[in-house]
């Protein structure tokens, strides 16, 4: 996603003349996932949203439910296969413009620019845009536990298993999807499911969890189904599309220019909100942001600030904080801040627009007590990593 939309705003800028190469793994097109964001006006990919909406429902605990009024703001749909065949149109028209298919062996700076090394040879440019690189919440999984260092940073998985169900009988809303349904049981955890309505038979249903481990595929389907016999009464469907992913939710800091020709974007880059996992509207609106930079001043590097302000990272610190060590339950602190405040504001907080007194109004509709433990847990930590380096 953060690579193919690099490319595509190059491919609308000033620099389109320059020689671009996409290297990647294989070609997409498969609807491998779908991204849900919302957004105030219009955006890059308008024209192949799946769906929009104009509100949403939002279920908490304690009975809580509320039919939330974006304001400006839309929550969009975007499937996978659309952006991708999208975006490879888009390119496909300009020449300069060429892919590479193959696997990645590593991305490095020398000799005054950036180097890369494939299974199909060794290329060299200016600057090298890399969406590679894993988190070391992602690491892990695949690392034996005798070999897992001891945890450094907060670390929690964002993963979810989401089914495309179709029905013989109507039985969705296709103007109201469900943003987080947290009237699941929350087995000491944070779980909920979202269901985006295609049609009045039609929905992507998808469950997820923020822990520090996956579940067994069986669990994933189980908790799928129980929700859809539990709160729509079905049984009986036809299962259309998967799909599965994996998002860290980590305060691991990540170097987005770690040599100075290699610039790192997307999760990669830090671009992903610790304490929620978004990623899509961030990384629009940094890659942007590179590209008018780049085109100021091509031979410059165009990283000029974080991706993160620090008064962000430390709220983002703070949640996760509260998140892992159990201070308070999850689905009543998404609870509190839908309760207490609008959804437009809860937007704008999350998309870092919000004024230090609007911040102020959100961070007081959370708990006082087990917030600001949290908060002085991460001011130690924080001191601590500063004497490491």
């Amino acid at each position: 996603m953060a690579g193919l939309s690099l490319a595509y705003y190059l491919n609308h800028s000033t620099l389109r003349h320059k020689q671009i190469l996409i290297i990647d793994r294989e070609p997409k097109t498969r609807n491998d996932r779908t991204w849900a964001f919302w957004q105030a006006g219009e955006g890059a990919f308008e024209s192949i949203l799946y769906r929009h909406w104009n509100k949403l429902w939002f279920h908490g605990t304690e009975g809580f439910s509320r039919q939330l009024d974006l304001g400006q703001h839309q929550y969009k749909l975007l499937r996978g296969k659309d952006f991708y065949a999208s975006i490879r149109a888009d390119l496909s028209r300009n020449p300069n413009i060429q892919y590479l298919f193959a696997d990645l062996h590593s991305v490095e700076t020398s000799a005054g620019s950036a180097l890369v090394q494939t299974s199909k040879g060794e290329y060299r440019a200016q600057w090298c845009f890399d969406s590679t690189v894993p988190m070391q919440a992602i690491r892990t999984l695949t690392a034996e536990p005798a070999s897992l260092p001891a945890p450094r940073w907060q670390e929690l998985l964002q993963h979810f298993k989401g089914w495309v169900i179709r029905t013989e009988k109507p039985v969705f809303d296709p103007e109201m999807p469900i943003m987080m349904d947290f009237r699941i049981e929350q087995k000491n955890e944070c779980r909920f499911v979202y269901v985006m309505p295609f049609s009045a038979t039609e929905a992507l249903v998808e469950f997820t969890l923020f822990t520090p481990t996956l579940l067994t595929s069986a669990e994933y389907d189980e908790a799928l189904r129980a929700y859809l016999k539990d709160f729509f009464s079905l049984e009986t469907y036809e299962i259309t599309e998967e799909e599965t992913g994996i998002i860290p939710m980590s305060d691991e800091p990540m170097s987005e220019q770690p040599s100075p020709h290699v610039i790192r974007i997307g999760t990669a880059g830090g671009y992903t909100r610790a304490s929620t996992g978004y990623t899509f509207t961030r990384t629009q609106k940094r890659l942007q942001a590179l590209v008018r930079q780049l085109e100021k001043n091509f031979l410059q590097s165009p990283v000029t600030n974080q991706p993160i302000s620090a008064q962000y990272r430390f709220y983002d610190q703070v949640l996760l904080n509260v998140f892992l060590k159990n201070r308070y339950s999850a689905a009543t602190v998404f609870t509190d801040l839908f309760r207490k405040n609008p959804a437009h504001l809860i937007f704008r907080f999350l998309d870092e627009e919000t004024s230090l007194r609007e911040d102020l109004g959100v961070l007081y509709s959370v708990p006082v007590i087990p917030f600001t433990v949290a908060a002085f847990d991460v001011f130690k930590r924080n001191i601590s990593e500063m004497f490491k380096r």
